[in-house]
């Protein structure tokens, strides 16, 4: 990335006590497309110096945005129109202006036509926006050739990520086309593997060529860009441990870049520091320090906080947890708990990504179906937090009265989510304080199916050896679900006592393997939720069954729902798979819009048997009347309500309403 767009500023007026080498300034996005907005972020020191001042930004036609500082020190933001900004390079001038002196500096907005698989990274979070939602990757590296089972067992756990090993100079490119275009159908991205066409790693020849290594590194670029399963490109593993040259990196890093512009590139270190040193590399900094059992897991923590301090408003944050051991340097692999501690500690200390180092079915790596079992129960706490994680909205400091305990918050709206974890091996006492609240009240603990008495703004209650806590205050309207539960349980899939998964179903799964059903956080037409449905193959779909309904009868109802669309575009059309003989084949495959299957029966009678082609990628409400002529019975009496997204496809599905007809 070019230090244009990141900026350390410089002092600009001397009475300003040399704090200027404190702040940090650059544009949200580290590109944008077709938002109507850029958010401009200035990141201030944690005091009162600047609070009060003035920060204003003049683009290069001379229109000018400004805004105060409210509060001392933290993130200020400033929206800024862009929708009739050109494509390209936009050098923009500010000043922070106080009463002792100026800062002055400049930042370059940079602007893309658009492109579906586009991957941006939110610099104000760390975190990474595909498809235009916020999404924390978290999955693990593998090896190749990637095993036929893993990405479907892995999906279905909550796992969104994979980056196989593998040799592109010794292996076939079909075969790396099948693991991507399978991910693509089951909704997983891959963090692609250049090492050994790049500098040194798994399948590293260096014998090779060096032209003929290039110019595999530029086709193997070439030919996967555009893949909707791409999320970012993997080039190199700890070269501050293997003494790369950063002008090697910093060389190939610019190639990638002028290939392909819209994903971003990421690289693992295994030193503190190392992230500066290669700071013109790669857009996503991974720590991998694999502390167990040689070193206290708490390490972890201080580990993650001194790579995203370092990277604050810059690069993208991810941490590789460790789920090996027993051999080399590592006597054991880790417990659930250091695993569930490690992935806190990342989270709580600027982590926005994880990639475990390494998984290899069913139990090979690591040994423990345990331990794994914790890292997947962890992927579907994260996704439900995300969209609070990556908000970037201003949230209060979190104190806990134990030192071994680290807690921070995060907001949503008015909502908010406060996350502590214990980095020690033995049961505390939780004290948590935070600032500036005084709130009394109830507190939800969403992954506990519990609640929490709060008083004066402090939270007591007892967190396990290397355990986590979350809390949530739902004080936002806006966020609270429209639909009370009228005739149908849980019509806004708000009550996911066990994370990720609806409450008031049954799932048929039928013949398919990958097919998912998932509360999403991230998006909802009412409350905070929404069911995600992906079916990998036409009529292999889940069929989810509402508990039973009852009504009155002798009367007609009006059954709607509400849904949108994902697009065509995320399922390969031309899709590569390997026979029975071990053969790659490819198989062409017609794109459909989703078509969802809805049926009510009523003790063995079909009350409707309809099909609704999910038309929009906006929510859109879909209905049909329903005649119920005797009244039903209790429980598996009643009607039975039925979903199945019957084509290869992507939908999320909302308030779903069973209502006499008006």
């Amino acid at each position: 990335m070019k230090k244009a767009l990141f900026i350390f500023l410089a002092l600009a007026s001397i009475g300003l006590y040399g704090q200027s080498k404190d702040i940090r300034a650059a544009f949200r996005l580290d590109y944008y497309m077709e938002e109507p907005t850029a958010e401009f972020v200035v990141c201030l020191p944690e005091d009162s110096t600047y609070l009060g001042a003035t920060v204003r930004l003049t683009s290069a036609s001379g229109q000018t945005y400004s805004t105060r500082v409210e509060q001392p020190g933290g993130m200020v933001g400033l929206e800024v129109p862009i929708a009739d900004l050109a494509e390209g390079a936009h050098r923009f001038q500010y000043a922070i202006q106080t009463d002792k002196g100026t800062v002055e500096g400049s930042a370059e907005l940079k602007k893309l036509p658009y492109k579906f698989n586009a991957v941006q990274v939110d610099r104000k979070t760390g975190g990474v926006i595909a498809r235009g939602m916020p999404l924390i990757p978290y999955g693990f590296y593998c090896y190749s050739p990637v095993q036929p089972m893993i990405q479907e067992e892995e999906v279905v756990r909550g796992f969104n990520l994979i980056s196989p090993y593998q040799s592109i100079p010794g292996s076939d490119r079909k075969m790396r086309k099948v693991y991507m275009d399978r991910a693509a159908e089951l909704g997983m991205k891959v963090n692609y593997n250049l090492l050994s066409v790049a500098t040194a790693g798994t399948g590293y020849n260096r014998n090779q060529n060096p032209e003929e290594r290039r110019q595999m590194f530029i086709e193997e670029i070439k030919a996967f860009k555009d893949h909707p399963a791409l999320l970012s490109w993997y080039l190199a593993d700890e070269p501050d441990g293997r003494n790369t040259p950063v002008e090697v990196l910093r060389e190939l890093y610019q190639l990638i870049k002028s290939i392909d512009p819209y994903h971003p590139v990421s690289i693992v270190f295994m030193h503190y520091g190392s992230e500066r040193k290669y700071i013109d590399c790669y857009d996503i900094s991974m720590g991998d320090l694999y502390p167990v059992p040689t070193k206290p897991v708490a390490g972890v923590a201080q580990f993650q906080k001194s790579m995203s301090d370092a990277l604050q408003l810059e690069k993208g944050i991810w941490l590789v947890p460790q789920s090996f051991g027993g051999n080399e340097w590592w006597t054991r692999e880790p417990t659930a708990g250091e695993i569930r501690a490690s992935v806190y500690m990342g989270l709580l200390n600027g982590s926005r990504g994880f990639q475990f180092f390494i998984r290899h079915g069913q139990n090979g790596f690591p040994k423990s179906t345990t331990a794994w079992g914790e890292a997947a129960a962890v992927a579907l706490e994260v996704a439900e937090m995300t969209p609070y994680v990556l908000s970037g909205q201003a949230a209060p400091k979190v104190a806990a009265s134990d030192s071994m305990v680290e807690a921070r918050a995060w907001t949503r709206g008015k909502n908010m989510m406060v996350a502590a974890v214990n980095k020690e091996n033995t049961p505390k006492d939780l004290v948590l304080q935070v600032e500036g609240w005084d709130f009394t009240g109830e507190l939800k603990v969403p992954f506990e199916n519990r609640t929490i008495q709060v008083r004066n703004g402090v939270i007591e209650d007892k967190i396990d050896a290397l355990g986590s806590r979350v809390y949530k205050l739902e004080a936002d309207p806006v966020l609270t679900a429209s639909l009370d539960s009228l005739n149908v349980v849980d019509p806004s899939f708000e009550a996911n006592t066990s994370v990720g998964v609806p409450n008031a179903v049954y799932a048929q799964v039928g013949k398919g393997r990958g097919s998912t059903y998932f509360v999403d956080s991230r998006t909802a037409h009412t409350g905070e939720h929404s069911l995600r449905l992906i079916t990998h193959k036409n009529g292999e779909g889940v069929t989810l069954q509402h508990f039973p309904i009852i009504v009155d009868s002798a009367r007609t109802y009006t059954l709607s729902f509400w849904a949108k669309a994902g697009a065509q575009e995320e399922f390969p059309q031309e899709k590569n798979y390997v026979n029975a003989r071990g053969k790659v084949k490819v198989e062409k495959i017609r794109p459909v819009d989703p078509v969802v299957n809805v049926t009510a029966r009523l003790k063995g009678r079909t009350l409707v048997d309809e099909n609704f082609t999910i038309d929009s990628p906006q929510w859109k409400r879909y209905q049909v009347d329903v005649y119920v002529q005797k009244q039903p019975g209790k429980g598996r009496e009643g009607i039975t309500l039925n979903f199945r997204l019957d084509t290869r496809a992507m939908i999320w599905m909302d308030d779903i309403c069973f209502t006499p007809k008006e």
